[in-house]
């Protein structure tokens, strides 16, 4: 019996296991930019690059430290989009994606958290393809290779610069479109402790919970297969054992830097094992009232976890033995129920809200109903391990309020 998985059954024995991203780790990598583009033949000769970051990280200093890396090189930076928001959406993207076809860019370096990936990421394929964020909803929409996207993560959470998927605003809509191709894939990622060393605690916190549920739906989802299951395991662990740290003390510290690997490997396993009904719940939330993504997830995180325990009860008793729960002969019921507990306890020792009301979404049935609406639609609903009805969701939902 493995220890911490329970050696469980495999779900899905043909499964395919996929993240062509080259990871170069460690502090000061940003320094060597150069040498990593070098050391690539098919990013050699990519000399016209687009920065893509946000207000907050160039305020940090972080686009600095890009500009200088490229600084006395054969790399020009022709293109810089420093505002991407918080929450893009798809009117941004496509005006960055115009300014990427004017400036003839061969090479997009994203430097940010999930919503600067993310543009980069819908702004390439617009630029490639034309047409509107909207056409590319789904799967596997994206018809061929995009511009090539260099990530460096300032997160400790979203994952976005291994992952296949990227989600944008719809502001018409007011809903969020999420748009998933191996052609999203960046060819690079670039993990570097020194860019989280100050980001704020909060950050630290909320996309350091992004991870946990990463790594939690994706080790329980319906396609659950065992690489992803191994990497969410160990993602888990090391969140456990570092994101209170993380979020205490700032600088290169090497707890900020687990949790990079552990945000890193929670995004390799939800990109073959995707996640399921909290992101569902998030991005409704997200999408209504802007709710920074990872702070949505770690509200609704626990809430699902109970919603789905009667069906994946052993692998929560799994998520229990990673968050270091001992397991001296009790039920796998009671073991599940304890990594909820765990999860709890976490977000209060790390100072995050525990339901959308302390954020200020209203807690009325109107808008309970527009968040099950929306929620029904995400695709991210499909796999969940429990579907339920409507009225199963909107009770769920009611629950997180």
């Amino acid at each position: 019996m493995g220890f911490i998985s329970g050696n469980p059954p495999l779900t899905r024995p043909d499964a395919t296991f996929a993240v062509p991203t080259e990871i170069k780790y460690g502090i000061g990598k940003v320094g060597n930019l150069t040498v990593e583009l070098q050391l690539a033949p098919d990013l050699a000769e990519r000399t016209r690059l687009a920065v893509f970051t946000d207000a907050g990280v160039a305020a940090a200093g972080l686009l600095d430290v890009v500009r200088q890396a490229f600084a006395d090189s054969d790399y020009t930076i022709v293109a810089v989009m420093d505002d991407v928001p918080a929450e893009s959406d798809t009117e941004y993207v496509k005006r960055a994606a115009a300014r990427l076809n004017e400036a003839q860019v061969s090479l997009i370096v994203a430097v940010g958290g999930g919503s600067v990936m993310d543009t980069a990421k819908i702004s390439a394929v617009i630029a490639a393809y034309g047409g509107e964020a909207s056409e590319y909803e789904g799967g596997f929409m994206v018809p061929g290779p995009i511009t090539p996207i260099l990530a460096i993560p300032t997160t400790v959470g979203t994952g976005s610069e291994v992952t296949l998927a990227a989600v944008v605003k719809d502001n018409v809509q007011r809903r969020k479109l999420t748009i998933a191709s191996p052609f999203l894939f960046p060819r690079m990622a670039i993990l570097d402790p020194n860019m989280v060393a100050t980001l704020p605690a909060k950050l630290v916190a909320w996309t350091g919970f992004d991870a946990l549920t990463h790594a939690i739906e994706a080790y329980s989802c319906v396609e659950r297969e065992p690489i992803s299951a191994a990497l969410a395991l160990s993602a888990i662990e090391l969140i456990a054992d570092n994101l209170e740290a993380a979020v205490r003390e700032p600088g290169p510290t090497e707890a900020r830097a687990k949790m990079q690997y552990a945000a890193t490997m929670a995004a390799m396993a939800f990109s073959n094992s995707p996640v399921g009904a909290v992101h569902a719940i998030a991005h409704s939330v997200g999408a209504l009232f802007g709710v920074h993504h990872g702070l949505s997830n770690s509200i609704a995180l626990p809430f699902v976890m109970e919603f789905n325990l009667p069906a994946v009860a052993t692998y929560y008793a799994a998520v229990a033995r990673a968050m270091g729960i001992a397991d001296t002969g009790q039920s796998t019921e009671a073991l599940a129920t304890a990594a909820i507990a765990a999860v709890r306890e976490l977000k209060q020792r790390c100072g995050v809200p525990m339901q959308y009301r302390e954020v200020g979404v209203p807690t009325d049935a109107d808008t309970a109903a527009a968040i099950t609406d929306l929620t029904l639609e995400d695709i991210c609903l499909s796999f969940n391990p429990v579907k339920g009805e409507r009225e199963d969701i909107l009770a769920l939902v009611m629950r997180t309020l």
